[in-house]
């Protein structure tokens, strides 16, 4: 516990063996060691995740009607340990049949995980409640992966004649042109279809599509037209050009929607793949419901290509809430300015103009204006803050980033904020930063709709280290700040899941490359050393821009996925600023280097009080060209 005596110097000698207790307690629960958490329990009574260290003693009630575990949930009632708890207790109880229970407890879930969602809606839909049908139909259009209580449900609703056959038939489309095989396999098995046939079945419909196509040849009924859809789908999702050509051989028998929904994902792949084959692929389309991905792809073909007209109708075309989303809000305002409906197009722009957000900011440009910070609020009073101090989720999250628990001190943070008001949120982002737990700040102050305060919302930590690494490299600081942001939300200790470290997150090969070219030697940890991580970090970003025209869009994008990538993007003419960040093939990179740069607006603004133009910053990008730059392609 050297850790809470540094960082918690207040801490008592007793509340740092109650830490130490809870965390002997959380390993035991860990390992199914539960008699010792009730060996620990009396230590831990007055700790702020007593709530936890008591639900982890009723599990072993979990298959009962447990009195004990209805007196927990009553008295943790909308409280993250008796969300938990009652999942955890739906399944148990749904996997024992117990559905007069599951069917009393799932309507009480807040924020139901997908397998708790289906368990609780199970037994209501067999009861006929029309508004669980209508939910479950929602969960089978939309979803793609299937936990094994949401097949459960299907089963039911397939029994029941709640679905249908073109129902199963377009789900499993989805699936298979997003990649889920598997799951379009359980989809067919809920529809009882039965593929077993001479050309080789599922298995070579799903995996080895280019077989199964040459074997069945013409499809003589409906069963078999759809089996050739998926084949081609398949084709389309890994080898689109090859499908192509397989749509054209196989293709004539099939109906119309299913033809223009394999040339759907044909062009989402092409798109993605930035060929120029894909516009034709787009266009032939037509108005197939595609998956959300391959829409927003349609449409950033067209854009690519500039056809503005192409733009505006595939818009349109879009169903809610894709349609009301900022970037399609946006670029419809867009296309119909290209073809002067000015009317029509500032109506779109003042629906998103003044949002903090990329497109916000550029729909604000549109109409003659620049992005505003709000003015202040008023700082959140100590009566405030003590208020909110005092609630139990607030107080276990500070808990558990006292005990470097930091991943469940996120989701205790975020459900201590549902339904905060602005006041409220404001108070616990001045909490968090107090704590030093800068990230937490940022996502209260995020949510504030009326009252605002964008310093807390855009804060400049690190300044000591960060100003004077930015300086020594020519760089931007509301550019270095608001890709920090982005990155590390300032935890200093971050770590991604491909390794990426610290502050700026740092590649490991990425620090060492730039540590030997400026002849600094790396030492074991120091990629978490903030000097020292904002140094190689500030250093890189210096390095890949003046390697790509000194372009902040394309260096920002070359730090998310490489150098090459970023250059390998561009496209054959000049291109706006705005067109090649909406289409950037990686949707980690494209909302990454939409969220640098609009970040960059309001550091700017917050800083010096003078907003930028993103319109200006994001500029034009430069063609392709064949120059090499000697920047290594680094993961």
């Amino acid at each position: 516990m050297v850790t809470a005596l540094v960082l918690f110097p207040g801490l008592t000698e007793i509340a740092i063996a109650q830490d130490a207790a809870y965390l002997s307690a959380r390993e035991a629960v860990q390992k199914g060691q539960l008699n010792k958490v009730e060996q620990l329990y009396p230590q831990l009574k007055q700790h702020e995740l007593a709530p936890y260290v008591e639900s982890w003693m009723l599990k072993p009630q979990l298959s009962t009607d447990s009195p004990d575990i209805r007196a927990f949930l009553k008295k943790y009632e909308g409280e993250r340990p008796a969300e938990i708890l009652r999942a955890d207790w739906i399944r148990a109880q749904a996997k024992q049949g117990n559905w007069v229970l599951v069917a009393q407890q799932g309507p009480q879930m807040l924020q139901p995980e997908p397998d708790v969602q289906c368990y609780s809606l199970l037994p209501r839909v067999n009861n006929g409640d029309s508004a669980a049908k209508d939910q479950a139909r929602a969960i089978w259009a939309t979803s793609v992966d299937t936990p094994e209580a949401c097949q459960m449900l299907f089963d039911a609703m397939w029994a029941n004649g709640e679905l249908k056959a073109s129902d199963g038939w377009l789900r499993a489309r989805r699936q298979v042109a997003m990649n889920k095989p598997a799951q379009a396999r359980l989809t067919l098995s809920v529809m009882r279809v039965n593929a077993n046939d001479a050309a080789g079945g599922l298995d070579a419909v799903l995996g080895r599509p280019v077989i199964f196509l040459e074997r069945v040849g013409t499809p003589n009924d409906d069963t078999q037209k759809e089996l050739v859809t998926l084949a081609l789908v398949r084709m389309a999702r890994n080898e689109p050009t090859t499908a192509v050509s397989a749509l054209k051989r196989y293709g004539g028998h099939l109906d119309k929607t299913q033809q223009e929904y394999v040339w759907g994902i044909i062009g989402w792949q092409l798109g993605i793949q930035q060929s120029p084959d894909a516009l034709n692929a787009v266009k032939m389309s037509g108005t197939a419901l595609l998956p959300d991905d391959a829409m927003a792809w349609r449409i950033r073909v067209a854009l690519r290509a500039q056809d503005w007209s192409l733009v505006r109708k595939d818009i349109e075309a879009m169903p809610e809430p894709m349609l009301s989303s900022p970037e399609w809000v946006y670029w419809l305002g867009r296309a119909y300015k290209a073809q002067g409906r000015d009317s029509a197009a500032e109506e779109q722009f003042q629906k998103i103009a003044g949002q903090s957000n990329f497109y916000g900011v550029l729909a604000a440009e549109e109409l003659g204006g620049r992005a505003k910070v709000p003015a202040q609020a008023k700082p959140a009073t100590p009566d405030e803050i003590r208020a909110v101090e005092k609630q139990p989720g607030i107080r276990r999250a500070l808990a558990m980033y006292r005990l470097d628990l930091r991943p469940e001190g996120v989701k205790e943070w975020s459900w201590a904020l549902r339904g905060m008001n602005d006041r409220q949120l404001l108070a616990a982002a001045e909490i968090a930063q107090r704590n030093q737990i800068i990230d937490r700040s940022i996502s209260a102050a995020d949510r504030t709709k009326e009252e605002h305060n964008y310093k807390l919302r855009f804060p400049t930590p690190y300044a000591d280290k960060i100003m004077p690494h930015s300086d020594r490299q020519n760089l931007d600081k509301a550019w270095v700040y608001g890709l920090m942001r982005q990155e590390s939300r300032f935890v200093t200790n971050a770590k991604s899941n491909v390794g990426a470290a610290g502050l700026m997150q740092v590649m490991p090969a990425t620090g060492k490359w730039v540590a030997n070219k400026i002849g600094v030697k790396l030492g074991p940890g120091d990629l978490h050393n903030p000097d020292t991580n904002v140094m190689l970090g500030t250093t890189y970003m210096r390095l890949v821009l003046e390697s790509l025209d000194n372009h902040p869009v394309l260096a920002s994008a070359a730090y998310n996925a490489g150098p090459g990538r970023a250059r390998k993007w561009r496209d054959v003419k000049p291109l706006e600023g705005a067109i090649y960040a909406e289409t950037i093939p990686f949707s980690e990179t494209r909302d990454y280097v939409k969220k640098v740069m609009s970040n960059a607006v309001f550091y700017q603004t917050v800083m010096t009080g003078n907003t930028p133009s993103l319109k200006i910053m994001l500029g034009t990008i430069a063609p392709k060209s064949g120059q090499s730059d000697g920047m290594p392609e680094l993961p």
